[in-house]
């Protein structure tokens, strides 16, 4: 007996100080660093030169580094008003989302975390993050998962309690591979070639496609994107109903595991949480307007529909002030 509580004395001795190790980390270490927008030498600041965009913005850069992975990403706050939501954009390269975070925090207050492509800040745009130690790219928006909890802690620190309404914003391939579809294949000559459409039926994804089609969702890529959790029905996802009573095209994800997506990582912890995607038209000043608008279009409803709820830090822009009659306008969008 006394040999066997010897031996057993060594082995944990030995065992103890690996455990320990394992689960005990060093501090996140984080370098935030204030920015001029006007002077940024990438593309996504430079398109936007305008001191009138950045009156009343504060933007800070925050470096660090979790796990394999070096990450940069942009802080961007109304400091008039800090309260609105929070305006997540992940993929580097899709730009005009970048444009409308930009719009939307001036009109609704809040926050931006925009993720730059790590590797080159004045280098060509990626939707990855090449900067890694080892093996493949990672995904910014598949990077929400339990072995880096840094990274979803530093994305969402500015959630607070309540949380505040989070709006991811994306710009997608137009179309879909017909071969991935459930639904009635398109017509001849589709070419689609995209993930994201309120025409794509599969496993994952049942759509609500808008019955008017009017502007944006005259374009089948423009779509939101709304989460449930696998055993419940898709009117439970977050704002499910008043999207859909606002004919909105609506792609209802069916979520039974996480895929290590923000809006998984949110569905799963209860949180307000609402996607918005429309087709990337190029970086031209013509394509670039027409994604955006679509983008703030639909943003537009999001917050008549779903941001004045109760639990959810939100202060609304304040109506225009009519100083003299208005004259009669055209109607535009």
């Amino acid at each position: 007996m006394k040999i066997s509580a010897i031996l057993f004395g060594l082995i944990v001795a030995l065992i103890a100080p690996a455990a320990s190790a394992q689960v005990v980390s060093a501090p996140l270490q984080k370098i935030v660093t204030p920015v001029d927008p006007m002077t940024m030498g990438t593309d996504d600041f430079a398109r936007l030169a305008n001191p009138a965009i950045w009156d009343g913005l504060s933007v800070n850069r925050i470096e660090f580094r979790e796990d394999r992975a070096f990450w940069r990403l942009y802080r961007i706050v109304n400091l008039r008003h800090p309260d609105g939501p929070l305006w997540f954009v992940p993929h580097d390269n899709e730009n005009a989302a970048f444009q409308a975070a930009v719009f939307a925090v001036r009109s609704y207050g809040g926050v931006v975390i925009a993720i730059e492509e790590a590797r080159s800040v004045d280098g060509p745009d990626s939707r990855m993050n090449p900067d890694v130690a080892y093996g493949r790219a990672i995904d910014p928006n598949r990077n929400f998962r339990d072995d880096t909890p840094n990274y979803a802690a530093t994305v969402l620190a500015d959630l607070g309690a309540p949380p505040r309404l989070i709006v991811a914003l994306h710009t997608n391939e137009p179309g879909y591979s017909a071969s991935e579809s459930t639904c009635t294949p398109p017509d001849a000559g589709y070419t689609g070639k995209g993930e994201i459409s309120v025409l794509l039926c599969s496993d994952l994804y049942s759509p609500r496609p808008s019955i008017s089609a009017a502007w944006p969702f005259d374009d089948t890529d423009s779509v939101a994107i709304v989460s449930y959790l696998g055993d419940r029905s898709p009117s439970s996802g977050f704002c499910a109903r008043p999207l859909s009573d606002a004919d909105m095209n609506i792609m209802f994800e069916h979520v039974v595991q996480s895929d290590g997506s923000l809006s998984n990582y949110a569905l799963f912890r209860g949180l307000p949480y609402v996607n918005l995607e429309t087709q990337d038209r190029g970086t031209d000043p013509i394509g670039l307007g027409d994604a955006r608008s679509r983008l703030l279009a639909m943003i537009g409803t999001v917050m008549r529909r779903c941001a004045p709820v109760q639990g959810i830090a939100l202060r609304l822009p304040a109506p225009p002030v009519r100083t003299q009659p208005s004259a009669k306008r055209k109607k535009h969008h």
